[in-house]
């Protein structure tokens, strides 16, 4: 059943534990492997594991290519991509999704259970476990179909709006900066756009957990998805859930290092 809330302080920061499993990060819509800035060296460090990215197809360095119209293409392709680029990786293999990314993640381990060994979800929503005014809430869709027309300063200000807490140690000004290079280097086209939001909004998870070893990372403060998609997910699978108090929807943005304490204390009871 879900626990209860735990606050964004760490309980010894300086803590780190050794695991033998490669981790994966998988973003959500419209969001690249640069997207994680600090995240992925931070949970290596404190993991002392090796942890790596790819991107969906259509997204970062698969940018020309065309996303799939549902979330088993996308998981497919983006599982190809990760063979290819990593032939040596040993399985199986952890994962780590935020928002659309848990939902690939999911269809990863329904499909092919023996290649994953664990996963965390952040701020994760599936279709029949959540209604989709949860799920998206209504007052961020002309903001969502604003930035499919914006220039990609304007885009990625209005992400950050929705996505992150500005109180935060984060510069929103800086980061929008950074974020439309990546975007303005390597586009997502409107098509590719569509069709992952159209992808997610179509997604049915299984009744059952695909795999045993499931966390659930969530955001109280979560202006994009509502919270209680997590706890529904947690409910409906019987996996621990962790709350935190005032960050947003891109939760290893705003406090990556509670995102780590939460998975270190998950790896080690």
């Amino acid at each position: 059943m879900p626990m209860q809330p735990r606050s964004g302080t760490l309980s010894n920061p300086s803590t780190t534990i050794n695991t033998a499993s490669t981790w994966l990060l998988v973003r959500g819509l419209y969001r690249q492997q640069r997207h994680w800035e600090a995240f992925p060296s931070q949970l290596a460090l404190r993991l002392n594991s090796q942890v790596l990215c790819c991107d969906i197809a259509g997204t970062g360095q698969q940018w020309q290519a065309t996303t799939p119209s549902s979330i088993t293409g996308i998981m497919l392709q983006l599982r190809n991509a990760f063979r290819q680029q990593h032939p040596d990786v040993s399985y199986p293999i952890s994962l780590l999704g935020i928002s659309m990314g848990g939902m690939i993640c999911s269809e990863w381990a329904k499909h092919f259970p023996n290649e994953i060994q664990r996963m965390v979800f952040i701020n994760t929503s599936f279709k029949h476990f959540s209604p989709i005014y949860q799920r998206l809430k209504p007052h961020n869709i002309p903001t969502l179909l604003k930035v499919l027309t914006s220039s990609p300063l304007q885009q990625e200000q209005a992400i950050l709006t929705m996505t992150s807490d500005s109180q935060h140690s984060h510069s929103h000004q800086a980061l929008a900066q950074r974020w439309a290079d990546y975007a303005e280097q390597q586009p997502i086209n409107r098509q590719n756009a569509l069709r992952q939001l159209y992808a997610a909004s179509r997604f049915s998870p299984p009744a059952q957990p695909p795999i045993k070893a499931i966390l659930l990372l969530a955001s109280t403060q979560d202006k994009l998805v509502d919270v209680r998609c997590s706890t529904a997910i947690a409910t409906q699978w019987r996996c621990p859930i962790h709350y935190h108090p005032t960050a947003g929807h891109d939760l290893p943005l705003d406090d990556g290092g509670w995102v780590c304490q939460m998975i270190i204390d998950w790896l080690t009871e």
